[in-house]
């Protein structure tokens, strides 16, 4: 999908044959059948992807989007009501980004490119405190005036305005109650395999991620087993994974492709860091740069067309520790005796007196407009930093007006059942800050996530929370639906393990190379306090506690700038404003 500039607000020839035309499509269609039976009296004999998304939006404006189930993004011109329509599918998979100016609208699945065409240098520090403290900002870019298109909305380009659709949202009342456990694993079986079948319908070679854990693991063995039933257009499956010094992961990797007889390529996150001095992305600050330009390597010499992944597996599937506000489902129903027996479930796997698993799940029981909505937003587990420094100016601050998350992000999750509320949040986050799009060196490539097809992804939110999880049980349901498909040893493990060791690796030499700098670019630019980030980095490099996740993200814009200022990467250096 390229840069597009043309845009005649003038144009009124309304004898043209088509009233609408599909200047780009991007993307993979999963309900074809289903959407050609249902438009095919406006095809007009054409049932190619772009032609179904003409005809939908043709039927219903907007609004007819919701029908396209797959991982897509368009580009519309409507001629009759002099609109540019841009819309991404409800996860925002592909990439699709836009600049509007007074007399064109540009737009490309390429950021670069746009930068390029406009020659935009100034950073949008709403972007930035978004990325300092969330990892990225909603239908924002690093460029003021740059903006990427809403997961689940489209965009509407006029003379006269620009307009945001909403076309798909989050299935907040939906509630799916079965008679036995046996329909909900049968449920989401046939869900997953049809998650994963779709995803292989192409005659090249696929890739598939590999992480030793579950949700890696499931994808892999699914795709393994649709392919020997020959239920896929593919015959090549080949997995991809990172490894390291003592890693716990590669065991059970080894394992799985032994078990599904694939072939695994490792790379070596020693050899390769997470993040070195100059690979920190390249439009957009990002880490793993280093290691997804060896997996795109891959990809080429395999003649790979699609990459799968295991990502959103863990929302998806309820790996949850405490899921303790499951407590308030009984509180609303009245039912104080199993509200105190599931509280004290909880409670002895949280290792938290029983009145304070009870005090929250009646906080959280209140009504939304009562409701804190910081309980939803608690760390799972007991991996919260004991420092929560983030070395952000207060002034800086005040100039973005965005101090929290809760008024980061859209509050549309705090309408669904309390007890489903910080589940909703989640995945609002991650759909928000289109986590799920391609890295740059992959974006030539179908990045494709099973967990996150649409079916799947609603029948799973509308299913009661303790089928998925329950104290000391997470990933439940998901357990008794797909642990057959999985090695004996795999079957018995938790989650997998943790990358800090690969994180701290790399981030330790670039701490050394900061702390010795005559400036930094985000202390100069008023964003972060210099005594504060010179002493975590201090503290980062001794092994102590520094909140290093946040760190993380101030070291990684920081070389990004520095990179876009000494000319490393392409375009001009960006200004604050």
């Amino acid at each position: 999908m390229k840069t597009q500039t043309e845009l005649n607000w003038l144009d009124s020839q309304h004898d043209r044959l088509e009233r609408t035309e599909v200047l780009a499509w991007d993307g993979r269609l999963d309900n074809r059948a289903d959407l050609v039976v249902l438009l095919t009296d406006s095809l007009r004999g054409n049932t190619s992807n772009a032609a179904l998304a003409r005809a939908a939006y043709e039927r219903w404006g907007p609004s007819g989007f919701v029908h396209l189930i797959g991982d897509w993004s368009v580009v519309i011109r409507d001629h009759a009501n002099h609109t540019i329509v841009l819309a991404s599918d409800f996860a925002g998979v592909r990439p699709l980004y836009y600049h509007v100016q007074p007399e064109r609208v540009l737009w490309s699945s390429r950021l670069q490119s746009i930068v390029d065409a406009t020659g935009i240098c100034e950073l949008d520090e709403q972007y930035v405190r978004g990325f300092l403290l969330f990892g990225g900002c909603p239908n924002r870019t690093p460029y003021r005036g740059i903006y990427s298109v809403p997961s689940g909305h489209a965009v509407c380009v006029s003379s006269e305005a620009t307009k945001v659709h909403r076309f798909w949202a989050l299935p907040n009342g939906d509630e799916i109650r079965y008679r036995t456990e046996r329909q909900y694993e049968e449920h989401l079986r046939a869900l997953f395999r049809e998650a994963v079948s779709v995803r292989l319908q192409t005659g090249s070679p696929v890739l598939a991620e590999l992480s030793g854990g579950l949700d890696s693991s499931s994808v892999v063995s699914m795709a393994k087993h649709v392919i020997r039933r020959g239920a896929s257009c593919t015959t090549r499956l080949t997995t991809v994974s990172y490894v390291w010094r003592n890693s716990l992961d590669e065991p059970f990797i080894r394992e799985v492709e032994s078990f599904c007889g694939v072939e695994g390529v490792h790379i070596s996150a020693d050899d390769q860091p997470i993040i070195t001095e100059t690979q920190v992305g390249n439009a957009t600050p990002e880490a793993f740069h280093p290691l997804r330009t060896s997996i795109a390597s891959i990809a080429n010499t395999l003649g790979v067309k699609t990459i799968l992944t295991g990502m959103n597996g863990d929302l998806m599937m309820g790996n949850w520790f405490d899921d303790s506000l499951q407590v308030t489902a009984s509180l609303r129903q009245f039912r104080i005796g199993r509200a105190f027996e599931e509280a004290l479930a909880w409670s002895k796997i949280l290792r938290l007196p029983v009145y304070s698993v009870l005090r929250r799940a009646i906080r959280a029981a209140l009504p939304p407009s009562l409701a804190p909505a910081a309980i939803y937003a608690a760390p799972d587990g007991s991996s919260m930093p004991k420092s929560t420094e983030t070395s952000l100016v207060p002034a800086f601050g005040d100039r973005t007006a965005h101090p929290e998350a809760e008024s980061f992000f859209s509050d549309a999750w705090m309408q669904a059942r309390p007890e489903r509320r910080k589940h909703f949040r989640s995945l609002t986050t991650m759909l928000e800050l289109r986590a799920l799009q391609p890295p740059e060196p992959l974006q030539h490539l179908d990045y494709t996530h099973p967990f996150a097809h649409r079916p799947m992804v609603e029948f799973l939110m509308a299913v009661p929370p303790d089928v998925l999880c329950r104290p000391g049980e997470p990933r439940r349901l998901m357990r008794s639906a797909l642990s057959d498909l999985w090695p004996l040893k795999l079957r018995t493990r938790r989650s997998k393990g943790l990358f800090n060791a690969p994180w701290q690796k790399a981030l330790r030499p670039l701490a050394h190379i900061l702390l010795k700098a005559s400036q930094l670019y985000l202390v100069e630019s008023g964003f972060v306090d210099r005594t504060s980030v010179f002493s975590r980095l201090q503290r980062l490099s001794s092994g102590l506690d520094c909140n290093e996740s946040q760190l993380r993200q101030i070291i990684l814009l920081e070389l990004w700038l520095r990179n876009r200022a000494d000319g490393r990467l392409s375009g001009q250096a960006l200004r604050a404003a």
